[in-house]
């Protein structure tokens, strides 16, 4: 059997793939269905504080360097929704449940890296997203997709290690990026165990897409290309800012047709850089305080 197939009968057979935190996924549902309104804050800040463990680990968040500065001490779930807002507290949330998956996991790749890579993706996506002059509306799944775009990678490293530790070390002597030299040595890259496991935990389709395609995101269905374009530039930035995707050194230009269809050029990535410095040092405190 290729080794293609032999992956993807072992995913589909797999029992023990983590699922997605339910609070989370609660109040990403709340977001959807409301608009970011004083009863919508407050709903969410409930859900939130009942589960006692990502609660505390959010107010952690809410009261680092990065926010006491601008807003205090904040004392409960309710003060931290109304004084950071509704937005800001649901990513942190995301953020917070995501990095607790596969931390009972072993294999090669370090969860503190990888995550310090994915959340780095997820803020600089917005920075991008307000200077992407094609991009005609605001894209309430980016920090999401940006989160999830490697995910995959942590798939392939936990739950089929020998096979994975080859390609790492092949890496290494290859000249190719690691999702080619993945697809050169099993058929598959980790975009699409990603958007698998994506769709396993129920994510839109927009998210499944993103992360399916954020190397080749011209290939990506068009209703949703616009999303991939933003993570593959975005994991091009974080390259280039010096928190690169894990087991892979490489740093490649993204697509070209992200860039065009985006509507930005290198000029618009040196403002970038400057404006997320803040937020790739942000991206490693909040991982260090959600593990």
């Amino acid at each position: 059997m290729p080794i293609r197939d032999s992956i993807i009968e072992k995913l589909n057979g797999l029992t023990n793939l983590p699922s997605m935190n339910e609070t989370a996924r609660r109040v990403q549902e709340q977001l959807s269905r409301t608009e970011a309104t004083a009863s919508s804050a407050s709903a969410i800040g409930k859900i939130i504080e009942k589960d006692l463990g990502l609660s505390a680990k959010v107010l952690k968040i809410a009261n680092s360097v990065f926010y006491t500065g601008k807003y205090g001490q904040i004392g409960d779930m309710g003060h931290a929704v109304a004084r950071l807002g509704v937005m800001e507290v649901s990513q942190i949330c995301a953020m917070v449940s995501s990095i607790q998956l596969f931390s009972d996991t072993k294999g090669t790749i370090v969860l503190q890296e990888f995550w310090k890579h994915s959340v780095g993706v997820a803020i600089v996506m917005r920075h991008i997203g307000e200077r992407a002059v094609r991009v005609a509306r605001q894209l309430p799944n980016a920090y999401t997709a940006g989160l999830f775009h490697d995910i995959g990678i942590i798939v392939l490293d936990r739950y089929f290690s020998n096979l994975y530790k080859g390609v790492l070390d092949a890496e290494k002597k290859e000249p190719l990026p690691l999702f080619e030299t993945e697809r050169m040595m099993l058929g598959i890259d980790h975009g699409e165990i990603g958007a698998f496991l994506c769709k396993k935990w129920r994510l839109p389709e927009e998210i499944c897409c993103a992360v399916e395609f954020h190397h080749a995101p011209d290939l990506c269905p068009e209703d949703h290309r616009r999303l991939a374009q933003l993570v593959n530039i975005a994991d091009f930035a974080c390259s280039v800012l010096g928190i690169p995707e894990p087991g892979d050194a490489k740093v490649s230009m993204g697509s070209a047709g992200a860039w065009h269809d985006l509507g930005l050029d290198d000029c618009d990535l040196n403002t970038i850089a400057e404006e997320v410095e803040e937020g790739i040092a942000r991206s490693g405190v909040f991982v260090s305080l959600s593990l």
